[in-house]
């Protein structure tokens, strides 16, 4: 990625989208930058796949404008576009063998025949599929056909490549492993590309910007690290990664009130004395050891359950005391194991002020 300088390579400016009565983009606007994977994120019915596919023009916007490289497409049908497509369901012929299907778009083109073959193969042995042009997408597995699908994609050799959930069919070790491949050749070949998808793991592992949304807005844009660790909302807090969320009032400069506890916070988000608030701590920001007695912020907790997730345990904590608060906390095997931690331990923890975000709390 060349960084955020200069003109954006994609402008979308006030985009609205209706269908009827119902408003599935609302004033959306957001820019591009040239060579950045981008990431649209969210639950189903968001309006990523809408944003998606107005920029693909699969979909007209009601209102507002795009500009790709500096040409206004707002109105322009997709032929007209300058984009390659990848669909969840990939969407290959299957009456046509890999061969044609890589090659259409450039067949459609009026290509020379000899242009075309170079091309399919330069494109196969690029996705790691070099022998199976004479095969059929039915011959080919589920990662193989997207393999394919990105390839006949990227034929025309697109300004902007456009991914609509393309992992989501996958198994997980095949997702996992077609993940990496997509973003190392993303940076190889430098193409701006935006991807659908509402797995939060997806997001963070492939995007340079990931761009939050939620009813038909966006509730943030920002890098992987900022979304996971300064969500500008609950709702944002609470959608990618674990979150605890602890009802609290504020009570005085940098002090919050929570279960009948107090506790400092370094930033208050301009709430005020006596204002209700969520307090919010990611689990594996809860310090869990060498915590002393009289340390800032400690409270002293008993393990309720363990989950066991491989290299860490995910363990409900509450207050010895019965005062609260509950909080859910990640703990290492090495810490399990050094500590003799199990269901009824008790021990101290403390929440880091620096760690602990507050949001106003709303009805």
């Amino acid at each position: 990625m060349d960084g955020t300088a200069g003109a954006p390579y994609l402008g979308i400016r006030h985009l609205t989208k209706r269908f009827g009565q119902f408003t599935a983009l609302d004033d959306v606007s957001l820019d591009v930058y040239a060579r950045e994977f981008v990431v649209f994120l969210g639950p189903s019915g968001c309006g990523k796949t809408t944003l998606l596919r107005a920029i693909a023009g699969l979909d007209i916007q009601t209102a507002g404008t795009i500009h790709q490289g500096g040409r206004d497409v707002s109105a322009l049908p997709p032929a007209e576009r300058d984009f390659g497509i990848v669909f969840q369901s990939y969407a290959l012929f299957p009456n046509l063998t890999v061969d044609a299907n890589v090659g259409y778009g450039l067949v459609s083109r009026g290509k020379p025949k000899a242009e075309v073959r170079a091309r399919v193969a330069e494109l196969l042995a690029l996705v790691g599929l070099p022998d199976a042009g004479p095969k059929y997408p039915a011959q080919l597995s589920g990662g193989q056909q997207q393999r394919v699908a990105l390839a006949r994609a990227l034929a025309i050799s697109p300004g902007l490549l456009l991914l609509d959930e393309p992992l989501s069919a996958l198994d997980a070790r095949v997702r996992q492993h077609l993940r990496q491949e997509l973003r190392d050749l993303q940076r190889k070949l430098g193409i701006t590309t935006i991807m659908v998808t509402h797995d939060q793991e997806e997001a963070l592992a492939l995007a340079d910007r990931i761009v939050v949304m939620n009813h038909g807005v966006i509730d943030q844009v920002g890098t992987p690290t900022e979304i996971y660790r300064t969500p500008a909302s609950p709702f944002v807090a609470d959608f990618v990664g674990t979150m605890n969320f602890l009802d609290a009032s504020v009570s005085g400069p940098g002090i919050v009130a929570v279960g009948g506890r107090r506790f400092r916070v370094d930033e208050l988000n301009g709430l005020t004395p006596g204002t209700a608030a969520l307090v919010c701590i990611r689990p594996e920001d809860v310090k869990t050891r060498n915590v002393e007695p009289g340390a800032e912020n400690a409270l002293e907790v008993e393990v309720r359950s363990l989950e066991f997730l491989g290299s860490f345990a995910r363990a409900r904590l509450a207050a010895s005391d019965g005062a609260g608060p509950d909080l859910v906390a990640d703990l290492s095997i090495n810490l399990l194991r050094d500590l003799k931690v199990e269901a009824g331990t008790c021990f101290l923890v403390s929440l880091p002020a620096d760690r602990l975000r507050i949001y106003p709390k709303t009805p």
